[in-house]
């Protein structure tokens, strides 16, 4: 009886281990899937950037093209900064919305 509660507890033990380490890697996949997504997301906006740019330049000069879309990109830093609470607000309901889907799914 002794060894049947024994057997009992190192096998839930074991379980929870297995479990934990489930979790942790399906938290370091999403983790690297994200920033492969980032990653290749920044890529494409710095390409379409300078294709914007160049366009730009060919209308209105060559340094204003460039200098219209530094304008551009400094009032998105500054309407980021401005929303930073509301946007962050956003991105946490998202990620847990994301995780109770998970927990959901199992």
């Amino acid at each position: 009886m002794l060894d049947s509660i024994k057997n009992y507890i190192h096998d839930q033990i074991a379980l929870l281990k297995l479990e934990g380490v489930e979790a942790m890697g399906r938290v370091v996949s999403k983790i690297v899937f994200v920033i492969l997504i980032a990653l290749f997301a920044m890529v494409f906006l710095l390409l379409l950037s300078w294709a914007g740019a160049l366009y730009l330049g060919a209308i209105y000069g060559q340094a204003t093209g460039f200098l219209m879309l530094a304008g551009i990109y400094l009032i998105l830093i500054v309407l980021l900064a401005v929303f930073k609470k509301s946007i962050q607000d956003l991105i946490v309901n998202i990620s847990i919305a994301a995780t109770m889907a998970d927990k959901e799914e199992e």
